[in-house]
């Protein structure tokens, strides 16, 4: 009996089997015992859980039943079924998820509790979790879903339901029984990437003194956090307030999110305010802010580094990540790299499951579902300007955030407040959210195919953006007669309505193309080439007037880093096209031809004035352009712009599409040689 069943025993440690990891198989010593294997004393692994099956049942007697023997076999019966179960991959569990599988009479089921406040738990030994016999496993329950599992130090791991252990062991949605795991990996056996030590205290050091960090965290909330709120508010002052007074008392992954907070809060400073000036030792502002924001980055990624954080990570991890991308993009970075490694520790933590499935508290859950939300915007908006390069769909039923202000989930934390007919500071999220969608439809039924879109596609699209559009009025102007709009929902209206007017030149641009296009195919009417051409040209009045507005306005200068990327990017596609359309189309009526050059003459000021502060490159950029194209004769004609008509229609005729999608796609050295030919043009600061 035991030759049969020794031959069919695993040769290494249980421990080591669980993790599929390389076991030494130490040989028996004196008196036929092992002592742990290395793997498991690198790894911290308690001596009594590693532990051989061959040794039991090497050392069951033969034909000498005792109550010790009988013990032995019934460990192996229940293995054995353990393994038979895993097989067959068990996936359905009973009506009841709450009754927990028992071992030897313990139960592991327990309330979920609060990922925030749970501690760590006692870790269940491999011995102990080889208990479940098949006789009892239809009636074990076992999670559909998955579980979070939490280690002593605070980083977290989402294990699926096809996990080994967990899926058997673990009904509880929340656990902290592996944290042993978590905490002991080590790097130079397990991941093929090296380190440098240094240690909390060294980067902390890194740190600006405290009033200034101080005052940057204020710039964050008052400029960065209306437009890309992914953090909870309160949240983030207790947890820094907690800093200050000790700062020995949070993780590093915070120590770096608080660096990608400083990093992108650089970019909204004055290019003339004390504060940019006591930062920085460089000879300009632009070159200040790029080389704190370039120190603050690294030194956020030094901090996660510092915490491994590529096995191992929590939600500020996430956050901290996620931030860094979002100034990146906004600073014309490459992050796709970056983005796909971000997506995948979102995946590993398991935000693409609600977190009502792990019975999170509710500010936990919506900063997961804010995170979640945030990257596929970003994951969105990345792999639109690429060309849609990615298909892969991520099968996720996470619900978006919740259309509430901050305070409201503190003071509601039990239960989930109902939506109100008021903005929140959640609003333009959501919303901006959805124009993302719409973009993406637009490049996959424009851009990304070969066929050109019947115009019946072009105008159901412009029917959504028009809708979005009536749904800001009525949630942010439905009360605007008894009160004036605070601040950040007014740079939220005034935010949407750009994009979404950049999303209208999009849409109707290649329409507009196929009129001073003589070798394309006519695919569209005289009638509907006429509506493409008003709704462009309505489209850019708006966008060069939001553009105005946000340079001019006194109330909306912490959002002047806005204007400075994105918002002049929209403005110079709009430019474009106004000089497009007015060098090509010679039906216009006379006061529309004024309203245009007064627009262009206008925009052109505007592009001036930001990029004498030298913090916009993008104004540095088309400035040049710009001018070129406002050079006009004393009576504004077709034909009197600096460039001919035909240049003209060769300059915005030939660019591809997708060169608007995104500020980081424009080719700057195809406008130099379109416009001045082989000479390129002067641009300041290029």
């Amino acid at each position: 009996m035991a030759g049969p069943t020794n031959r069919r025993m695993p040769l290494s440690c249980e421990p080591c089997r669980e993790r599929k990891i390389r076991c030494p198989r130490n040989t028996p010593g004196t008196g036929g015992s092992r002592g742990p294997c290395e793997t498991c004393v690198r790894r911290g692994v308690p001596a009594s859980d590693c532990i051989y099956l061959r040794d039991f049942a090497q050392r069951q007697p033969v034909r000498q039943p005792s109550s010790e023997n009988a013990n032995h076999e019934e460990l192996l019966d229940r293995i054995r079924g353990l393994e038979e179960l895993l097989r067959r991959h068990v996936s359905d569990s009973t009506s009841n998820p709450d009754n927990g599988a028992c071992m030897d009479g313990l139960s592991l089921s327990s309330a979920p509790g609060n990922l925030k406040s749970a501690g760590p738990g006692a870790r269940i030994t491999s011995a102990e979790a080889a208990y479940l016999s098949p006789a009892s496993s239809s009636q074990s329950s076992i999670p559909t879903i998955g579980t979070l599992v939490r280690s002593k130090t605070g980083h977290e791991r989402y294990e699926p339901f096809s996990s080994v252990w967990s899926s058997i062991l673990k009904t509880d949605t929340v656990t902290n029984v592996l944290g042993a795991e978590a905490d002991g990996l080590q790097v130079e056996s397990e991941i093929p990437i090296a380190t440098k030590e240094i240690s909390k205290e060294d980067l902390v050091s890194l740190l600006p003194p405290t009033t200034q960090c101080d005052e940057l965290k204020n710039v964050y909330s008052q400029a960065f956090a209306p437009l890309w709120h992914v953090l909870h508010d309160p949240t983030l002052d207790e947890d820094y307030s907690r800093f200050r007074s000790d700062p020995s008392s949070m993780p590093l992954s915070w120590v770096a999110l608080l660096f990608a907070i400083l990093s992108v809060a650089v970019t909204a400073l004055d290019e003339d305010g004390p504060l940019l000036q006591d930062l920085g030792r460089k000879s300009s502002a632009a070159a200040n802010v790029s080389s704190l924001t370039s120190r603050y980055r690294s030194a956020a990624m030094q901090c996660l580094d510092a915490d491994h954080y590529l096995w191992r990570h929590n939600i500020y991890t996430l956050q901290t990540l996620i931030i860094l991308i979002y100034g990146m993009n906004h600073s014309h970075g490459q992050s796709w790299a970056l983005l796909g490694l971000t997506r995948n520790i979102a995946l590993s933590l398991g935000c693409h499951i609600d977190p009502e499935n792990f019975g999170l508290d509710i500010i936990a859950s919506e900063e997961r579902r804010r995170c979640w939300a945030g990257l596929n915007m970003l994951y969105t908006i990345q792999n639109t300007a690429l060309g849609n390069i990615d298909a892969t769909q991520i099968q996720s039923q996470v619900k978006l955030p919740l259309d509430v202000d901050d305070d409201a989930l503190v003071s509601m934390a039990d239960v989930p407040p109902g939506p109100g007919t008021a903005p929140s500071q959640m609003s333009y999220l959501l919303h901006k959210f959805r124009l993302y969608d719409i973009c993406s439809r637009i490049t996959i039924q424009l851009f990304s195919q070969n066929t050109v879109a019947s115009y019946g596609a072009i105008s159901a699209l412009d029917a959504e953006i028009s809708a979005q559009q009536d749904s800001w009025n009525i949630k942010y102007l439905v009360d605007s007669q008894t009160s004036n709009l605070p601040v950040h929902h007014a740079i939220h209206l005034n935010v949407l309505f750009g994009y979404s007017h950049q999303l209208f030149l999009l849409l109707h641009r290649p329409v507009l193309m196929q009129e001073h296009s003589p070798e394309a195919p006519a695919r569209y009417t005289t009638k509907q080439i006429m509506d493409s051409r008003n709704r462009c040209i309505d489209s850019a009045h708006a966008l060069l007037g939001i553009q105005r507005m946000l340079d001019e306005s006194a109330e909306f200068r912490p959002f002047r880093w806005y204007n400075r990327g994105l918002g002049s990017f929209h403005a110079f596609h709009a430019a474009v096209l106004i000089a497009y359309i007015c060098s090509t189309c010679y039906d216009l009526q006379v006061d529309v031809i004024q309203t245009l050059r007064r627009d262009l003459t206008d925009t052109v000021a505007v592009f001036e004035r930001i990029a004498a502060s030298g913090m916009s490159r993008i104004c540095q950029k088309a400035l040049p352009v710009l001018r070129k194209l406002s050079q006009s004769a004393p009576h504004f004609s077709p034909v009197g712009l600096g460039l001919p008509q035909q240049e003209i229609n060769a300059l915005v005729g030939n660019m591809q599409p997708q060169q608007w999608l995104s500020p980081s796609q424009i080719n700057w050295n195809e406008w130099d040689f379109m416009i001045d030919g082989n000479m390129p043009l002067a641009v300041p600061g290029a």
